[in-house]
């Protein structure tokens, strides 16, 4: 059965990476806007998981947004913009990290179904 609070969660977290690595590569103030929303929604998701590493993930959910929101204000106040791409780098990163900590898990759960059909 699917489970569909895990799909949306887990689509809001894949495609905040998505979205910063758009913002990253093609330096659209659109795709900075659509990663800073889709990294805050992913982090509310992040708040009632049910998961082995929910502090881990909520961690780096909070870590990219405190990237992507200072990089978005210095993007637009075209005050450093290379210092806002930076920014979205290290939310990146935050990202990436997010992802593995989610396919670990995900192998644990795969684990633990085996085991409890034995």
């Amino acid at each position: 059965m699917i489970n569909w609070g895990k799909v949306w969660s887990d689509f809001f977290i894949f495609l905040a990476l998505t979205s910063n690595v758009g913002f990253i590569f093609s330096n659209d103030p659109y795709q900075l806007i659509v990663a800073v929303g889709v990294n805050l929604i992913a982090t509310v998701l992040k708040f009632g998981a049910k998961k082995i590493f929910s502090a881990e993930l909520l961690a780096t959910a909070l870590v990219a947004d405190l990237h992507l929101i200072p990089s978005a204000i210095l993007y637009f106040s075209q005050i450093h913009v290379q210092l806002a791409v930076g920014l979205a780098i290290g939310a990146a990163v935050a990202n990436v990290i997010s992802i593995i900590l989610l396919i670990i898990e995900m192998v644990f759960e795969y684990i633990r179904e085996q085991e409890e059909e034995y």
